[in-house]
């Protein structure tokens, strides 16, 4: 049994893993440039490619994040995986869903932006996602809060720049 358990984390995990590759990095998919506001210093501060990861304790939703922006251009590009709670079990509303950064604003060390409106499996309705962090050299970190639901849901997320 646990055996069982341990090979299908494995495989979701996997499975994930590439999905996720798919979709941030294929010419096929890539993701929507988006606009990048904020002084040049702090934008070209941000130059590179960001990854990391967020998680909310009240939906107990994890997921992976990546960020690029290309040095000299006010445009970034942005993915997040939401991998929502019981995703292990194949139904449409565990399944893992790419979502779009559509804003970000950098100024003076601090990193705001928004999500495009997304479906929430967990109410079946639409919401949004706003995140504030602060970037400290090839590190940021911050938190974020999702409102449209019946109940305002909140979490931290961390990102690392890539070598």
């Amino acid at each position: 049994m646990f055996r069982a358990r341990h090979t299908a984390a494995f495989l979701l995990t996997a499975a994930l893993a590439a999905i996720f590759s798919a979709c941030s990095s294929t010419p096929k998919n890539p993701a929507p440039e988006v606009p990048m506001g904020g002084t040049k210093s702090d934008i070209s501060a941000m130059a590179g490619r960001w990854e990391g990861t967020y998680a909310s304790e009240a939906t107990g939703r994890t997921g992976s994040i990546v960020f690029e922006l290309k040095s000299g251009k006010d445009m970034a590009k942005g993915d997040v995986l939401m991998v929502p709670k019981g995703a292990t079990a194949p139904t449409s509303s565990a399944m893992p869903q790419v979502l779009t950064i559509s804003f970000v604003n950098a100024e003076g060390g601090v990193v705001r932006g928004t999500m495009d409106p997304y479906h929430d499996p967990a109410c079946d309705c639409e919401v949004q996602t706003t995140f504030e962090g602060i970037r400290r050299g090839d590190a940021m970190e911050g938190t974020f809060t999702t409102t449209g639901a019946p109940t305002v849901a909140t979490g931290k997320w961390s990102m690392h720049r890539a070598k």
